[in-house]
Order: C-alpha cells, then structure tokens, then sequence
C-alpha cells in the first residue's frame, strides 16, 4: 500500500506536515532570491515540482478550507469606509468584466480548436476562467475530454498565480492598501479563534446552499464587517497570515499531482498560449476600465485574470490591492458562468459541435 492511498491517520497527518513543511521551505528560498508574495509564490512552485516526484503530498479539502479562512479574514481587516463608498463603480466594471471574459473565451476556443485540434467544446471548457467544478461537472458529463480539461485548468491556475505577482512586482503596479502581513497591530489573541471560529462556521453553512468560495468569502464579510463597524481592529497575526499562503500555495501546486509528464508535454505549449492570450485581453479591458473609473490598473487587472477567486483574492492581500473589488468580480464571473455554462454547452451540442 502505498503512503498516499493509506487510510492510517497518522500516516496522513505525517504527509500533510511534510507537504507544509515543502511549501514553507519553498517560500523560504522564495524569500532568498526576492521573489514577490514569496509565501504564496515559493510554496506553490516548489509544490509544483515535487508532484512529478515520488515523494507523498497531501493537502486535503479541511486544510485547504482553513487556508480560506485564514486569508478571508486578514483581507477583511483591510477594508474599509471609503472602499466601500466606491461599490458605485463596481457595475459598469462588472460589464467591462462580462466583455472581457467573452473576449478572452472566444479568442482562447478558436486558437486552442483551430491550432491545437481540441474539439470545439473541450476547447470552451479549457478555456473557461474560474468555476472549475462547473467546467468539471460538465466535462464530465460527457460535454468535453475530462482529462484534458482537468489539465487545461490545473495549468492556467499555476501559470496565472505564478507570473501575475512577478509582472505586477516588475512594472511597479503594487497597490497602495495597508495590507501588510508585517504589520505590527494585530488583533488581541483571544479575538483570533473565536474570529476564525465564526467565519469556519459561517462558511461550512454557505458551503451547504452552494455558494462559491464560500470560506474565503465568510472571512471576508466577518471581518470587513468587525472591522468597518468597529468592533475589531487589528490583523491576524503574521505567522497565521503566511501559514495560509503557504496552504493555498500547496494547494495549487499539489494538483499536478499524478499528472503524467506526457500529458504536461502535450498540453503546455497550448495552454501557456490561452493564458497569454486571455491575460493580454484582460489587461486591455483593465487598462480601459481603470482609466474610464480612475482605478488602479493593477487592481482591475487581477479582478479580471482568468484564474480562480481563492488565489486571485490571495493576491489581492499580498500585492496591497481592495479585496472587496477583486472578490466581488471574480464572484460575479464564477456565478455567471455556473448559470450560463450548462446553457452554452448544450446549445453547441445541438449545432452538432464534435466532443
């Protein structure tokens, strides 16, 4: 039997350490050679690496959740009265978002379908950003190859999470927020658990009616609104904040997991093109956006990257920008596509599209 399949606890606790114990080696010499977000970026690309190895990783769906929390909650400590006096911006942003993930999409199925012989609908599903178990759902299903889409969106995760805080970092486009996992005011340690607590709680009863990324999104209302109204202030502490980017960091890296190094071979060169590709669409639609509402490019950038809401909101605390926004873009983007998904699929199916 192997370490990974074996149902012994203590096994298991021992690979989840080890995995940890990677991601914090990896944002240590993340650390040593000035990477941006070394917390975050070091874990995920160390992880990334070992999972073609032999050696056993694990970072379960309750490790995952309290990473989540953990991040959700320090992003709400960050917001405050004047970002929310700028929600008034947020729906003509929002229809710059739905053009821009349209675009993106369009362009990202016809290139992987007319160049890289992906069928039509396996080319949709790859090239969808976010809400993965919908495009999962639905490749599985019989609406798309289930592997290759598997493959498409584990690759478009770590390449968006990956090179996004080293073009930020690069150009200069850090924002100016005072999120600091440094800084030394943080909540008093008897406020710590019952705040995790309570936003642990609150998610697993989102998680139960659905709703996306409902963990990271419990510890970002809780605490935007503990801080807002008053009755807390102060970050998590700093040890914390870094244990959950190094989570979030493994998790991440530890889904190229047994993907066999023939399928990363044959699939790369296509799907670092579809992420170029949407990433430049996504900047042309920030850079109109954020000049037309007097916006950060680098914020409305990260709203509108086709990667995930658990690591874009990740890098929405690291790289100093409004989690509010982030969040509530990639929110909106994850439930469109969860509604309009299924519909678009079906309706290629009856055009008689080839799966």
């Amino acid at each position: 039997m192997s370490i990974q399949s074996s149902k012994n606890p203590i096994v298991k606790l021992t690979t989840i350490l080890f995995t940890l114990s990677l991601g914090y080696l990896g944002a240590g010499l993340a650390q040593v050679v000035h990477l941006p977000v070394p917390a975050l970026l070091g874990s995920g690309i160390l992880l990334s690496l070992v999972a073609f190895t032999r050696l056993p990783l694990s970072m379960p769906t309750l490790m995952r959740n309290i990473g989540f929390t953990i991040l959700g909650c320090s992003m709400g400590s960050s917001i405050t009265p004047e970002m929310l006096a700028k929600i008034s911006q947020w729906p003509l942003s929002l229809l710059g978002l739905a053009l821009t993930v349209i675009a993106m999409m369009a362009l990202s199925t016809w290139v992987l379908s007319h160049y890289f012989q992906q069928p039509k609908n396996t080319a949709l599903l790859a090239s969808t950003p976010g809400a993965l178990s919908t495009v999962v759902a639905l490749a599985s299903d019989g609406k798309g190859d289930l592997g290759t889409v598997v493959v498409f969106q584990s690759l478009r995760l770590i390449l968006v999470m990956a090179s996004f805080p080293l073009i930020i970092h690069a150009l200069g486009l850090q924002g100016s927020m005072p999120i600091d996992v440094k800084q030394p005011a943080a909540l008093a340690w008897h406020t710590v658990p019952a705040v995790l607590l309570t936003a642990f709680a609150t998610a697993l009863m989102l998680d139960k009616i659905k709703l996306p990324a409902a963990y990271i999104l419990s510890g970002l209302i809780l605490s935007g609104t503990g801080h807002v109204g008053g009755w807390l202030s102060g970050n998590l502490p700093s040890s914390l904040v870094t244990l959950g980017f190094v989570i979030i960091g493994c998790v991440v890296g530890t889904r190229l997991k047994g993907m066999k190094l023939s399928e990363l071979r044959s699939l790369s060169l296509a799907a670092t093109i579809s992420v170029i590709l949407s990433s430049l669409i996504a900047a042309v639609g920030a850079a109109m956006m954020a000049s037309a509402l007097d916006l950060p490019f680098g914020q409305v950038w990260i709203a509108y990257a086709p990667g995930g809401i658990e690591a874009m909101a990740a890098l929405a605390l690291a790289l100093h920008y409004d989690p509010a926004y982030i969040a509530a873009h990639h929110l909106s983007r994850i439930v469109a596509i969860t509604l309009l998904m299924p519909l678009v699929a079906r309706l290629l199916i009856e055009k008689g599209e080839p799966l």
